[in-house]
């Protein structure tokens, strides 16, 4: 890999893209945007996997029970035309019920085996799956009473979602227990329980054909999966190198950021930290890192590069709004344009040109000096630093072998190999957790006052209760409207719970089903027309649906509604029950089973949104005062060998983690339809956004060894770190659960305040000698005091009363606690030096 095909793309005018033809400039803007879209290509390959051991399945399905004969009935010599038909009809429905096991096992398989990393956990769990399906499917078939078997349904499904306390095996084992039950009711009528032998060789054909293709082709290889990443990363952040010059331009010539270009450019960013902790997960590994590498170096390449390519974003558009002289405004959009290109060099040239203008400005009057408020010059001073540290850590990805290159992990090798790099970013399923590991929390611990929200529970068990109860009370209502399709609003209702952790998701989940059932009720009905009674034609409809819809379902829920909708109808043809009153049927039963979930989530046990956010957000602050602290450990004192650089860029994850959760947390509630309520939530995700960026630059500013304090700043700065400190644990404090006695004590204590430090951390840069603005204290300093005013906001937002130091008085540096009581994770954080 050389540096220029880390930020270089046929997509974009380059250097490199002049010469290629049309034909290949369009496909490199295919293969970008794909993987710009699908990190790592994970959503694609999986996709692909499950569909072809669908297919794969379906083969070898069809030609075991034809070779075999299995629970098919011969037709006797001399019958009838009309038994002949019946008998063939039989026959081909145990055809379709066999294809339909082993297509099932291998759909739920391969979801399965995406949330293991390791070839030998995703062979565990597929050979793990079948057992509770045939469990489940022997009971099915020996229930005979139709009341009995309904209400197994619900308590199967409750017990399998309590399994989701076992991890990812115990959530699809469940989920396949349930289908166990499911389908055993529904084939009653065709197998009886002494037929479960040839059910359960059709079952166990299935699982291992699913092994063997999914083995042969789409074999776990970490270090094929790290470069994937890497193509991916590369492409979003050309998307964000091409929006910042965009924007940047936009920006000049009107003297204002559009705000809708803006929050593209904000979502792009958030997408670049999601593509860089994707990658930083895998680096635990010793098989996922390229030769020559390790996990360390790479992890801080791929640090630098992203708060660098950030830091670019957010100096270029401050520029832009400025109203500084043309000269001026050129040169910086002249550097954008060179990194939009991928042409490092030049862009740390034309960088290094603006820092030459701008030192000369006071040396004479001459046109090529840049002449600029002190202000301004910071923002010019940072913009430049950021460009030259974007493109080197760019470069040095290039750079093979990387032992030469230099990181900041242990110099002795036994030292190295006594502490290899450990991420600090967790996946489920190969993605970042979103909303999961908070509402655990916020499961677990009470929300309010009020009488649901004073339960607390492990998240498996609330789900369980919901879900058992949501379907029950969907087995009754769609019994009542369609006795033999009562089954579609149950299934509705269960997909409600499937990959959901709070009430406003579960809410937005089952309004996707409904439309995604409107629309694929339309298509299904074209299709089943269209493709006729041509099974071959069926097939690759079914395939090619089921492909889309597996595909696109991260993005939103409402194509795998469509893609399954349209899987049914063909199945309906197939069976010769198809008719568009069927589908408007099942219309109607999708309707009324995610009604019963909706009321549900929202009248038991119900684990609001804003319950959850609470815990995210108290989440990130902590994790933002962590970095804060051990930042200030460095500032105060470079040479202490507290706190390695590596260990301040974990920090910086565990924010940028919490922050990723706390989006992925409040998304359903940032939506016009809420008004006010959206748009103070957008605020303060906003606000937060803010301080994790300065917060990063904190730590590149404070981790500079050579940059120290006096022993007057230093002192002065403790009693500035005190006050921020106290500030933060006052809108933790505000966000913590509520205690039993808090309402009876609330009278008497006082009323918690956020009360800025910003003053403080300037009074001690004006005290630092030299041109302290552009100086690494200096800029740390500066880091501080946009931290503080950005807290300040989200304390506003939180409900706190935010003061002024001239109104509140000062704390003594003899208060000023140690490290490990600082703030609430300094223990954790003292431990680790």
């Amino acid at each position: 890999m050389t540096a220029p095909s880390i930020l270089h793309s046929g997509s974009t005018p380059s250097y490199q893209g002049r010469h290629e033809s049309p034909p290949a400039r369009r496909w490199r803007a295919i293969l970008d945007w794909l993987d710009s879209t699908d990190p790592g290509m994970m959503r694609l390959r999986m996709a692909l996997d499950i569909v072809v051991c669908i297919g794969a399945v379906l083969v070898v399905e069809y030609v075991f029970v034809r070779t075999t004969g299995a629970l098919q009935t011969p037709v006797p010599a001399g019958a009838t035309r009309a038994a002949a038909t019946e008998i063939a009809t039989v026959n081909h429905a145990l055809m379709v019920i066999a294809m339909m096991l082993g297509a099932i096992l291998a759909m739920i398989s391969g979801f399965g085996a995406s949330m293991s990393p390791t070839a030998r956990g995703q062979l565990t769990t597929l050979l793990f799956l079948p057992l509770p399906l045939l469990a489940t499917l022997a009971l099915g078939l020996s229930l005979h009473v139709r009341l009995a078997s309904l209400a197994s349904l619900a308590v199967i499904l409750a017990i399998g979602t309590y399994c989701r306390r076992f991890g990812p095996r115990g959530f699809n084992g469940g989920v396949l227990a349930f289908m166990g039950a499911f389908l055993g009711f529904f084939i009653q009528d065709y197998v009886s329980l002494g037929d479960f032998g040839w059910l359960a060789a059709e079952i166990a054909l299935g699982a291992a054909t699913t092994i063997v293709v999914h083995f042969a082709f789409f074999r776990p290889r970490p270090g094929t999966a790290v470069r994937r990443m890497q193509r991916s990363y590369a492409a979003r952040a050309r998307e964000v190198a091409s929006e910042i010059a965009d924007l940047y331009d936009a920006t000049v010539a009107s003297g204002q950021p559009s705000p809708r270009a803006d929050r593209k450019l904000q979502r792009q960013l958030l997408r670049l930290n999601e593509a860089a902790l994707l990658i930083d997960a895998r680096l635990d590994d010793p098989a996922a890192i390229p030769a020559g590498w390790s996990g360390g170096a790479l992890h801080q390449r791929l640090f630098d590069a992203e708060v660098g390519l950030s830091n670019v974003a957010r100096f270029a558009l401050a520029i832009a709004q400025r109203g500084l002289p043309a000269p001026v405004t050129t040169s910086v959009g002249q550097a954008l344009q060179w990194v939009r290109a991928g042409n490092f060099a030049a862009a740390t040239d034309a960088a290094a040109e603006i820092e030459a203008r701008l030192d000369g400005q006071d040396q004479g009057s001459e046109p090529d000096r840049f002449e600029v408020a002190p202000a301004d010059r910071i923002l010019l001073h940072r913009f430049v630093t950021s460009i030259t540290a974007f493109s080197a850590a760019i470069d040095q990805f290039g750079q093979y072998p990387a032992s030469h290159v230099a990181d900041d992990e242990p110099a002795d090798a036994a030292a190295g190999a006594a502490a290899p790099f450990r991420s600090q970013v967790a996946l489920f399923g190969g993605w970042l957790p979103g909303s999961s590991a908070v509402a655990g929390v916020a499961s677990s611990e009470r929300g309010g006052t009020g009488l649901t929200e004073r339960i607390r529970m492990a998240p498996y068990a609330r789900v369980a209760i919901q879900m058992g109860i949501a379907v029950g009370a969907a087995i009754v209502a769609g019994d009542a409207l369609s006795g033999r399709r009562f089954y579609w609003a149950v299934i509705a209702a269960f997909i409600t719970f499937m990959g959901t952790n709070t009430a406003g998701e579960q809410v937005r989940k089952s309004i996707f089903r409904v439309a995604g059932t409107v629309v694929g009720v339309i298509a299904g009905s074209v299709l089943a027309h269209l493709a006729g009674d041509r099974v071959g034609l069926q097939i690759v409809i079914i395939l090619v649906s089921l492909f889309l819809g597996l595909y696109l379902f991260r993005v939103n829920y409402t194509f795998m509604t469509i893609g399954i909708t349209v899987m049914v109808s063909q199945l309906y043809v197939e069976l010769g029950e198809f008719s568009n009153s069927l589908l408007l049927l099942r219309l109607e039963e999708t309707a009324l089973g995610a009604a019963v979930a909706v009321v549900t989530v929202l009248l038991v046990l119900p684990l609001r949104i804003s319950r959850v956010a609470r815990v995210a957000a108290r989440q990130e602050l902590t994790a933002l005062a962590d970095l804060i602290d051990r930042s200030l450990d460095r500032l105060a004192d470079p040479a202490s060998g507290c706190g390695s650089d590596l260990e301040l860029r974990a920090a910086a994850r565990r924010v940028d983690t919490a922050h990723q959760a706390m989006v992925a947390t409040v998304r359903p509630l940032r939506t016009p339809v809420l008004g006010r309520l959206g748009q103070r939530i957008s605020a303060f995700m906003a606000t937060t956004s803010a301080a994790q960026h300065y917060a990063r630059n904190l730590l590149l500013d404070a981790s500079t060894r050579y940059a120290d304090l006096d022993a007057a700043a230093v002192a002065q700065l403790a009693v500035a770190r005190r006050q921020l400190a106290d500030s933060i644990a006052a809108i933790t404090a505000t966000l913590d659960p509520p205690a039993d006695d808090d309402q009876a004590s609330a009278a008497g204590r006082p009323a918690r305040r956020y009360v800025r430090s910003a003053s403080l951390f300037a009074r001690i840069a004006d005290t630092l000698p030299g041109p302290s603005g552009v100086s690494r204290p200096g800029l740390a300093l500066r880091d501080l005091q946009l931290l503080d005013g950005a807290l300040a906001q989200a304390a506003h937002r939180a409900g706190l009363d935010v003061t002024d130091l001239d109104t509140t008085p000062v704390t003594r540096e003899a208060e000023i606690p140690s490290r490990a009581t600082a703030t609430p994770s300094r223990e954790a954080a003292a431990a680790s030096c």
